[in-house]
C-alpha cells in the first residue's frame, strides 16, 4: 500500500444511525505514500447546522437529477446549481481539510467498513476545490477534474496484479444491446469506435488482441453463451440502457433454457419486449468468465449508482459495487444518465488510455473523462459538475490494474478458414434501426443456429444490402464470409475463360459464381472448372460437395432477385445449398420475398421506419436535412412526407438539399412518382 492513498473509515471510528441508513459521526484516515504524515478528520453532523438533511439530500441526489430532467430537460443550469451546493458542502463538511490534501494526488483508494457501503457510494468526487480553474468558476473544481480518482470496493488487501494478459492474448467481448421500446442508440457507431480503440492500442504488439462484439438479439440468452464460449475473457464491455439498479437488455430470442435466471428474475418489461437483469441476473450470466475477468465496463445509465425510490427499504447498493464483489474484477459504470455521444467518446479514450498508452485504470480513466467531457461537440459540456461525477470506478484491483502485452508462444487469433474470407461491401456509417429484424437475421444466420440463413427483402432503399453488409462484418469476427457478386470497390475474379476457349463469366451469373469460389477455394478450382465444362447439374453438385463441412462460413448474395434474373439456374443452386445440412449458412438480400426458392430460409421483411428511428438516422446519415426540418423548412418537410420512412429517399434527398434548387427538383420529380 506504499504506492497508494487510501482514505478509510475505521471500525469504531463512526456513529451509524440504523433508521435513517447514513452515519451521524465519523472520522476520516487519509494516509499518503511516501511517508507522509497521516492526517485525520472527524465530522459530527449534530454540529453542523443542517448538516443530517444535507446529508440526506446528498442520498436523495440522483432521484433529484432525475426530478429536474423530467420538469425541464432543457434547464441544465437547475441540475448544476443543484450539484454546486452538494459539492461546496461535500468539500466544506462532508471532507473537510481532506478535501486539498485529496487534490492531484492520482487514484485514492476507498476503504470503508461494510455497514457504510452507501455512504462509500455517495459522489465524493464532486468535492469542490477552490482556485483558478479555465473550465469552471473560481467557485471550485471537482476533484475529479483535478488529477483524483477515488477507487469504491477495495476492501482486502490487493493481490498486486499488475499485469492483466502477461503472456497471453488480450481477449475483449463487447456486447451492445438495444432493448424494443427504448430511446435509439447508435449502437453500431459505437461499436466501431470501441473495436477501433482497441485494435489501435494493441498494434505492433507482440501480442495483438482478440475483439469479439456482438450486436443485435442481445438478450440473457446471448450475454450467458457468448460469455462462456470459446475460453474466458480479460474484459467485457456491455452497452445497452440501464435504470437504477440493472440493465435493460433485448428479449430474448431463444429462451433462458441454458441459463435459467430463477424463480421471479429476469423480468419483462413493455409489453414482454425488454428484459431487466439485476446484480444477481447479471453476475450469474457472467460467472463464466470469474477467474480471468480483470475489467467490466457498464456504460449504461445508472450502472454506478441506484435511485432511493427504488430501494424500498434497504440499503442501497449499485449494480456496479455488487459486480465488483461478484466477480472480483475491477469495474468501470455510470452514476447518471450520459448520452450516447459521450458513452462513446469516453469508451474509445478510455482503451486509448490503457492499451495505446499502457496507463493504469484509474489514469486512463480520468483521461477518458477529461476527453469527453472537453469535447465542444458534445451537449456534456454544458454540464461539467454532472459529467465529472458521473464516471465511477469499483474494485480492489482496480487502483493497480493495467492491460499489459509481453512476449508469448501464442500467435495471433485466427479465425477458422479465415484465409476463405473475401472482401466485403463497407457498412453504413450509421447504423441505428432494424433491431428487430437484425435479431431474427442475426439467429437464423448464427454458425450455431438451427436455421439454414434467411432472406432479407424489402423495396429499393430500405436498407437490405446495408443491414447483410453490417451482419456480415459482425460475423467475420468469428468466422468467414464470402460476399457475392464481389463489392464494386473490389478487383474482379479473372477466371481464365478466353484461354479455355469460353468467354469470361459474368460475375451475376451461376458460373462467374463458380469462379469466385474457385478464387476462394484454390483446392476445389479443378473440380469446379470441370463442373462448368460438363454443364447442368455437375456445378450444383461440385459447388455443394465444395462447400461441404463448412457450415461456420456465412455466404450473402446480394441481389438474389436481380441474380436469379441474370440466370434462372440460381434457383436450384440456392435450394440445393439452403437443403444440405453441412453448407454454410446463406443470407440473400432482395427486394421480393423470393416466394417458393429455399422455403427454409428465414424471411425477413424491412419496411418503412418508424419515426422515433428515423430522427436519430437523419442526425448521423441526412444532417442537411435535418437541420432544415428543425428549422421547419416546408421544402425539407415535403421531402421527408415523400421518403416516407424510406431511408434511402432520405439520403437522396440530403444529397440534394446542397443546394436549394436542386431539393426542389427532387421534391418535383419525386412527387410526380
Amino acid at each position: 500500500m506504499d504506492r497508494l492513498t487510501v482514505l478509510s473509515i475505521r471500525q469504531g471510528q463512526f456513529v451509524y444511525d440504523g433508521e435513517r441508513g447514513l452515519p451521524l459521526a465519523w472520522t476520516w484516515t487519509l494516509e499518503r505514500p511516501g511517508g507522509a504524515p497521516v492526517l485525520t478528520h472527524t465530522v459530527r453532523l449534530d454540529r453542523i447546522p443542517g448538516g443530517r438533511q444535507a446529508l440526506a439530500d446528498l442520498r436523495r441526489l440522483p432521484q433529484r437529477i432525475r426530478e429536474l430532467r423530467a420538469r425541464n430537460p432543457g434547464d441544465l443550469d437547475g441540475i448544476e446549481d443543484e450539484l454546486q451546493r452538494a459539492g461546496e458542502w461535500l468539500a466544506g463538511e462532508g471532507l473537510g481539510g481532506l478535501t486539498k490534501e485529496l487534490a492531484d494526488v492520482g487514484e485514492v483508494a476507498m476503504r470503508l467498513p461494510p455497514e457504510l457501503a452507501e455512504f462509500e457510494a455517495l459522489p465524493w468526487e464532486l468535492a469542490l476545490v477552490r482556485g483558478e480553474s479555465e473550465t469552471l468558476e473560481s467557485s471550485g473544481v471537482p476533484l475529479a477534474l483535478h488529477r483524483t480518482t477515488l477507487v469504491r470496493g477495495v476492501r482486502a488487501s490487493p493481490r498486486g496484479r499488475t499485469g492483466a494478459v502477461a503472456g497471453r492474448r488480450l481477449r475483449v467481448l463487447a456486447l451492445f444491446s438495444l432493448a424494443e421500446g427504448t430511446l435509439p442508440l447508435d449502437l453500431t457507431a459505437h461499436r466501431d469506435a470501441l473495436r477501433a480503440a482497441v485494435l489501435a492500442g494493441t498494434a505492433g504488439r507482440e501480442v495483438a488482441a482478440h475483439v469479439r462484439t456482438l450486436q443485435f438479439g442481445v438478450g440473457p440468452t446471448a450475454l450467458g453463451e457468448t460469455v462462456g464460449e470459446d475460453g474466458d475473457w480479460d474484459v467485457v464491455h456491455i452497452v445497452c440502457h440501464g435504470l437504477p439498479g440493472g440493465l435493460l437488455l433485448e428479449r430474448d430470442q431463444t429462451g433462458l433454457s441454458k441459463h435459467a435466471l430463477g424463480e421471479g428474475e429476469g423480468t419483462r418489461l413493455d409489453g414482454d419486449s425488454t428484459s431487466f437483469l439485476g446484480a444477481g441476473e447479471i453476475g450469474r450470466l457472467l460467472a463464466a468468465a470469474r477467474g480471468r475477468l480483470k475489467l467490466l465496463c457498464l456504460t449504461a445509465c445508472w450502472s454506478g449508482g441506484e435511485d432511493p425510490a427504488r430501494s424500498t427499504g434497504r440499503p442501497l447498493t449499485s449494480l456496479a459495487a455488487a459486480l465488483a464483489d461478484e466477480l472480483d474484477c475491477a469495474v468501470v459504470a455510470m452514476r447518471f444518465p450520459v448520452g450516447n455521444d459521450f458513452a462513446v467518446r469516453f469508451d474509445a479514450a478510455l482503451y486509448q488510455g490503457l492499451l495505446g498508452k499502457g496507463w493504469p485504470l484509474p489514469a486512463a480513466l480520468r483521461y477518458a473523462l477529461r476527453t469527453a467531457a472537453d469535447d465542444p461537440d458534445l451537449p456534456e459540456r454544458a454540464l461539467p459538475l454532472l459529467s465529472a461525477c458521473t464516471p465511477v470506478l469499483f474494485g480492489t484491483d482496480a487502483p493497480y490494474l493495467t492491460l499489459t502485452h509481453e512476449h508469448s508462444m501464442i500467435g495471433p487469433f485466427d479465425a477458422p478458414g479465415l484465409s476463405m474470407a473475401g472482401p466485403l461491401p463497407d457498412p453504413p456509417e450509421s447504423f441505428v434501426a432494424r433491431e428487430q429484424e437484425m435479431s431474427a437475421a442475426r439467429a437464423a444466420t448464427s454458425p450455431s443456429g438451427a436455421s439454414r440463413g434467411t432472406v432479407l427483402h424489402g423495396a429499393a432503399g430500405l436498407g437490405s444490402t446495408s443491414c447483410a453488409a453490417v451482419l456480415a462484418h459482425r460475423h467475420q469476427e468469428i468466422s468467414p464470409v464470402l460476399w457475392h457478386p464481389r463489392p464494386e470497390w473490389a478487383p474482379p475474379v479473372h477466371d481464365g475463360g478466353t484461354a479455355a476457349g469460353r468467354p469470361p463469366a459474368h460475375p451475376h451469373s451461376v458460373d462467374g459464381f463458380l469462379a469466385h469460389l474457385a478464387h476462394r477455394l484454390p483446392a476445389c478450382e479443378d473440380t469446379l472448372d470441370a463442373a462448368r465444362e460438363e454443364g447442368w447439374p455437375a456445378p450444383v453438385e461440385a459447388a455443394v460437395g465444395c462447400l461441404a463441412g463448412r457450415p461456420d462460413l456465412l455466404l450473402v448474395l446480394d441481389g438474389a432477385d436481380r441474380l436469379l434474373r441474370q440466370d434462372p439456374r440460381w434457383r436450384p443452386l440456392i435450394d440445393a445449398l439452403a437443403g444440405t445440412a453441412d453448407t454454410p449458412r446463406i443470407l440473400l438480400t432482395s427486394r421480393t420475398e423470393l416466394p417458393g426458392i429455399a422455403p427454409s430460409l428465414l424471411r425477413v421483411p424491412l419496411g418503412p421506419l418508424p419515426p422515433a428511428r428515423l430522427l436519430p438516422l437523419l442526425t448521423a446519415a441526412a444532417p442537411r436535412l435535418r437541420t432544415l426540418l428543425d428549422g421547419d423548412d416546408e421544402l425539407a418537410w415535403c421531402a421527408y412526407d415523400i421518403a416516407a420512412g424510406n431511408p434511402g429517399l432520405l439520403v437522396e434527398a440530403d444529397r440534394a438539399a446542397i443546394r436549394r434548387q436542386d431539393l426542389r427538383n427532387w421534391v418535383r420529380i419525386h412527387s410526380d412518382d
